[in-house]
């Protein structure tokens, strides 16, 4: 008899856990859930007197059913018994997310988060590409044979101005993906691209520190012939000549500048894109380098029309060969853009 007793008891159990697992549901008041330290205690001292039940048949058997129903009731009705063991590692994720928040140094806005996304990173370093692009492979080429026109420079001279940036490249090249490779990477990528900017005001800096071109004996160059070439030059072209180590020292600031934007750049994006979408961001990033030369050469000639001194009035057109065209307007909207552009860059993380 205790046997059968205990079987049913144990029957009626079962079905008791189940309607207790939907009775709290539905918000009935008849069944009284111990508290949180007796269910986990299991005390049958402490459930057995509060049976709805006969105390003789179901006493020992309530704790297990109280547990049963106050685990999961217990978590929808937010008895959670440990609420702090969460604590400490919801201020460990925050810790770690204030060092992925966009800023520089301490300030961090709430206004400028929602940039801290691939895509934004995307953005700003193409951004980066197409104006090296645009200023090194586009106006370089373009405003070369009005420079030497207007400094009187020789081409072997050029040549050393436009080489000058492969130079810098070189020598910089194994330096800078060494150590920011494990560095900050948009530290690098952000300084780079404000010595690039710097590089670009440094070569149009000649513009402002000479005095205006103008023309006024075109007849002159009738009179300078091969003998007589060292008086023509100690009178101008001595002085303007030596502005090709203003235009060297400008290349090799772009040189400098540009070297992480290729090697740091791809590998940020690398890190911080997933592995199936990283060859498209990386191709769009390219890309934006390609067609940087095309804008500049594009740009480069729109602004060779134009009369490097615009401020004054000329007779002249750009069929003459005296004919110099405004070669500094790309440098400076350049570096402008440039240096907006490194500031983002410095702020991510």
């Amino acid at each position: 008899m205790p046997v059968l007793l205990n079987a049913d008891a144990s029957f009626s159990s079962k079905q008791e856990l189940l309607d207790l697992q939907e009775y709290p549901l539905s918000g009935g008041p008849s069944l009284d859930t111990p508290s949180p330290v007796d269910s986990q205690i299991g005390s049958p001292i402490g459930s057995g007197p509060r049976s709805p039940s006969s105390p003789g048949t179901d006493g020992p058997i309530q704790p297990h059913i109280f547990t049963g129903a106050s685990t999961l009731p217990g978590q929808l009705y937010g008895v959670e018994t440990r609420p702090h063991a969460k604590t400490p590692m919801g201020l460990k994720l925050i810790s770690t997310d204030l060092d992925q928040l966009c800023g520089w140094g301490a300030l961090t806005p709430k206004a400028i988060q929602v940039f801290n996304t691939p895509r934004w990173v995307l953005f700003f370093l193409c951004v980066a590409s197409f104006l090296q692009g645009m200023i090194i492979n586009g106006f370089i080429n373009t405003v070369v044979t009005s420079i030497e026109r207007r400094f009187d420079l020789r081409s072997y001279q050029a040549g050393l101005i436009a080489s000058s940036y492969d130079i810098a490249a070189c020598v910089c090249l194994a330096f800078v993906s060494y150590f920011g490779g494990t560095g900050h990477k948009p530290r690098w990528l952000g300084w780079g691209v404000l010595i690039m900017a710097l590089g670009s005001l440094v070569f149009a800096l000649p513009h402002f520190t000479t005095p205006p071109y103008q023309v006024s004996l075109p007849e002159r160059t009738g009179m300078c012939s091969a003998n007589r070439t060292s008086p023509c030059q100690d009178k101008e072209g001595v002085g303007l000549s030596s502005y090709r180590f203003v235009f060297m020292l400008g290349q090799f600031l772009h040189g400098v500048g540009a070297t992480p934007l290729y090697t740091l750049g791809v590998t940020y994006l690398d890190e911080n894109v997933k592995s199936n979408y990283a060859p498209v961001y990386i191709g769009i990033f390219y890309t934006a380098a390609i067609v940087g030369p095309a804008a500049g050469y594009l740009l480069g000639g729109y602004f060779l029309n134009i009369y490097t001194e615009i401020h004054l009035t000329t007779e002249m057109t750009p069929e003459n060969p005296l004919w110099v065209g405004a070669w500094w307007i790309g440098f400076l909207a350049g570096g402008a853009a440039a240096l907006l552009v490194a500031f983002p860059i410095l702020g991510y993380p």
